[in-house]
């Protein structure tokens, strides 16, 4: 598993690096085997960090090394949007799966006599402003549908959403636009399933 550094407080980071390896090197260093005590502790910070990155970075104490919110889980709601000059909407349900360093987005749209699809984010992240609001940013590709009569082709979109956390319940709010031609944009919100994984 690889580990991006982008979303942990140098800060906090750099340090515990630092005491880790130490302590693990001064542990080791108690065995005689030279081949243990040159390889062992950098071995021993890496499986650390990943299972910080991995699980640990979720609990409430160990926050403090990392600067993004916690989406994983299912989001039910709707997209609004214009195409062809009209308005309309659709259902959809976001499945998020994060670890501290990767963000991975599916999003499912559903609407009557139309086939479903899915959209698949080839690139998500969180950006987080100089008021420490947060948003997430996700690059996606869908495939479309050509069942029974529908005609939305293969596209590419953008989605930027703000990430609203408040009393508990997380929303995601915001817009999108897609490169189908005619170009397709429109409004996405959902909330958080509390029951969803």
């Amino acid at each position: 598993m690889q580990i991006r550094f982008t979303y942990y407080k140098p800060q906090v980071l750099v340090p515990l690096i630092v005491i880790l390896w130490a302590c693990s090197s001064w542990l080791l260093s108690l065995t005689n085997n030279e081949l243990i005590r040159g390889v062992a502790p950098t071995t021993i910070v890496i499986t650390l960090l990943s299972i910080y990155d991995r699980w640990l970075w979720k609990l409430p104490l160990l926050r403090l090394m990392n600067t993004i919110p916690n989406l994983n889980g299912v989001y039910h709601g709707n997209i609004e949007y214009n195409f062809n000059g009209r308005d309309d909407t659709k259902a959809c349900t976001l499945r998020i799966v994060q670890t501290c360093s990767t963000i991975k987005v599916t999003a499912t749209f559903n609407k009557d006599a139309e086939n479903e699809t899915q959209s698949v984010s080839s690139e998500a992240f969180i950006v987080t402003d100089s008021s420490g609001e947060h948003q997430l940013h996700f690059y996606y590709r869908n495939k479309g549908s050509c069942k029974a009569g529908d005609t939305l082709e293969q596209h590419d979109g953008i989605n930027i959403m703000d990430i609203i956390i408040c009393e508990g319940m997380v929303k995601l709010d915001g817009y999108y636009f897609t490169n189908r031609s005619p170009q397709t944009k429109g409004c996405m919100k959902v909330v958080k399933d509390s029951k969803g994984v």
